[in-house]
């Protein structure tokens, strides 16, 4: 009885001390928080409209042995539509009103005409990356300093969908197949076989008298040496269209004092009109830089697992001033629907909900 009752009071202390460690190890594991502009992280200024880009989505699918390119491009092509999707019922949920007017090739007014072409989306989704690239886009938490980014083309979008902010999305990632899943199981159990041989044959040898009977040369198998690319899915093709003219006229409540036109020196203004397209960009896949109309480069390793790198960007159609912003890795697998789903449903967790009235839609079924 009495050696029950000692024993007691350590299990306990034990079980707190690990509880405790547990819960700090996953706090120093959920990676950086996003970036909030003061400003609306007060609440000073909250948009009310949001004009949604196209999800810019470039997506390996791991194979064992040679991946098919097909196979990444018609998976990139579902992330993408689906994310696109999320974003704008997510953004509803949080009180925001969405138009998802913009598209790569530009965004049209009643009659069919280009208010905006889709050079200028491109110039805005390459000046929001050079941003997010930045040293200054992979900070946490609220913003120390304010950040611009192209004020002439976010407010091209804003007139031409009567939004006062704009948001952009770009994700780069590896979705491993069930096969090579499989391949990785088989090689790990390969590995300690080679293991338990090599020891069984030094015991052997050392029990012998140390004789040098060799056992052979032991080939072991590996990876990494192989690079490979995603190209990008876009959705439709852009076409250049017509230089932005901008018949609509905004009528939104204008922004509050304070909060305006780029006040000199009071922040870097990133990209502008003259912001080319970049064709041809390779980037790797892990790592800060992303690309528009690039594509992904990834070394093939053997041991390899899922991941994607995601870059998110809310930015005022008032004066292109960042609002909101995301730079993370994050463990996901893209070919399941339900883990992209909690992927967003989380990340837009993050944005400051909207101040306008509005019935949130329901949430879609898991």
């Amino acid at each position: 009885m009495v050696t029950k009752r000692l024993r007691l009071p350590r299990l306990r202390i034990s079980f707190l001390a690990v509880s405790l460690a547990m819960l700090g190890w996953a706090v120093g594991c959920a990676g950086p928080q996003p970036m909030v502009d003061p400003y609306f992280a007060a609440r000073t200024y909250t948009p009310a409209r949001i004009a949604l880009m196209p999800a810019d989505v470039f997506v390996v699918y791991d194979e064992a042995g040679a991946n098919d390119p097909r196979k990444s491009q018609a998976l990139g092509q579902q992330v993408g539509g689906h994310i696109t999707s999320l974003l704008a019922t997510n953004l509803q949920r949080r009180g925001y009103q969405v138009s998802t007017a913009p598209g790569w090739d530009g965004i049209r007014t009643a009659d069919g005409q280009y208010a905006v072409g889709g050079q200028e989306l491109g110039g805005l989704a390459n000046a929001i990356l050079q941003f997010s690239g930045s040293p200054a886009g992979g900070g946490e938490g609220r913003m120390a300093a304010p950040a611009f980014v192209a004020p002439e083309l976010a407010s091209q979008v804003g007139a031409a969908t009567q939004s006062d902010s704009v948001m952009y999305f770009n994700l780069k990632g590896v979705a491993v197949s069930p096969g090579k899943r499989a391949a990785e199981v088989a090689g790990v159990v390969f590995f300690v076989v080679i293991v338990a041989v090599i020891v069984l044959l030094i015991v052997a040898e050392s029990k012998g008298g140390g004789s040098s009977r060799g056992a052979g040369p032991v080939a072991s198998g590996g990876g990494g040496g192989r690079s490979v690319r995603s190209s990008g899915w876009r959705g439709p093709a852009a076409t250049g269209g017509a230089p932005a003219t901008a018949t609509t006229a905004r009528a939104l409540t204008p922004a509050p004092r304070g909060y305006g036109s780029v006040p000199g020196g009071r922040g870097p203004v990133y990209g502008g009109p003259s912001v080319g397209i970049g064709i041809g960009v390779v980037v790797p896949l892990d790592g800060p830089a992303h690309t528009h109309e690039g594509s992904v480069a990834e070394d093939d390793e053997f041991f390899a697992g899922d991941q994607a790198y995601v870059s998110a960007t809310l930015v005022s159609t008032y004066d292109g001033r960042v609002l909101w912003h995301a730079r993370q890795s994050i463990d996901v697998a893209l070919d399941r629907p339900a883990d992209v789903q909690r992927m967003i449903e989380r990340l837009v967790a993050t944005i400051p909900p909207s101040l306008s009235q509005g019935a949130a839609p329901p949430a879609p079924p898991r």
